[in-house]
């Protein structure tokens, strides 16, 4: 397998951080993490992509060693699609294909949505298509239940109880039980303390939900439908969604009418996986992801 290696992009007015393999190959990849991850979660597939294809996972804006930028308005879509679009034209790629997970896979949609020409396929992990969970978040009661987290990550102060104890609330609302079973290790623990720890990275990744218009319906205003025009959410791009069927976050009713809003996707249910696809299905992911490409290639 090829190595990790690393750099920094000027992009806009930021500096993205990136992790990268197989720099020679021509093709790119771009892998998006989610919260509260950042680009190590992908360091089981940079490896083995890295082979055939150039991989580059990059620390999203606010995350890890990326820059910071101040106030919740530099989180907002159009600058987070202006990234990714930025980081592929700094690398020199007009096309590219796009590997995303939870919010990654947010970001991942938008830029497959605004700029269809740029992308050759995508591949989602358990990140819902954002008009369907946006009724979701409307209608479903399940859905409304399992993401008040998103509610409460937008209240002021709440980055202290994250960091509180070396990060250990944060860690045991996501990877705790991962080190129990043997998915992950207290090497891979201590790089999420260092990396959640950077200075302004835990308000800076709090503000990707604190920009987001998407919040699940109280009793008030539960029922009443997102108001979105759902023409404006289609995916013309193909798309590949691998979706650990264990997720505690996000129901599997995120999945039902997929096809009305992508021209070609394919779904496949991951047995017993759950939100956290890279950590606990790290080999089946990079396989997946190869064939997906080289079916497209």
């Amino acid at each position: 397998m090829t190595t990790i290696g690393h750099k920094r992009a000027k992009v806009g007015e930021i500096t993205l951080h990136y992790a990268e393999s197989g720099a020679q190959h021509e093709e790119l990849i771009l892998l998006l993490h989610g919260f509260p991850e950042f680009w190590y979660c992908w360091k089981d597939q940079l490896p083995k992509l890295g082979e055939e294809y150039h991989a580059v996972a990059p620390d999203m804006r606010g995350y890890n060693l990326s820059d910071k930028p101040e106030g919740v308005k530099s989180y907002r879509i159009n600058h987070l699609i202006g990234d990714v679009i930025g980081l592929a034209d700094h690398l020199g790629k007009e096309t590219f294909y796009l590997v995303a997970h939870d919010w990654g896979a947010a970001i991942a949609y938008a830029v497959a949505m605004a700029h269809p020409d740029r992308v050759k396929g995508l591949i989602i992990m358990n990140g819902p298509h954002p008009y369907i969970f946006a009724e979701l978040l409307n209608n479903n009661e399940e859905q409304i239940r399992q993401s008040q987290y998103m509610a409460y990550f937008q209240t002021p102060g709440v980055e202290k109880k994250m960091l509180k104890d070396n990060g250990n609330w944060l860690l045991d609302w996501t990877f705790s039980k991962h080190v129990e079973n043997g998915q992950m290790t207290e090497d891979d623990m201590n790089a999420y303390r260092t990396a959640w720890t950077q200075p302004g990275a835990m308000t800076a990744m709090l503000n990707y939900y604190r920009a987001s218009p998407l919040v699940p319906a109280t009793e008030e205003t539960k029922g009443r439908g997102s108001g979105l025009d759902p023409d404006k959410f289609k995916v013309h791009v193909p798309t590949l969604i691998l979706w650990g069927d264990a997720d505690h976050a996000l129901v599997k009713d995120n999945l039902k009418g997929i096809e009305k809003f992508i021209d070609k996707v394919t779904v496949k249910l991951l047995s017993g996986v759950t939100h956290w696809v890279t950590h606990e299905a790290p080999e089946m992911v990079t396989e997946e992801i190869l064939d997906f490409i080289a079916e497209l290639e």
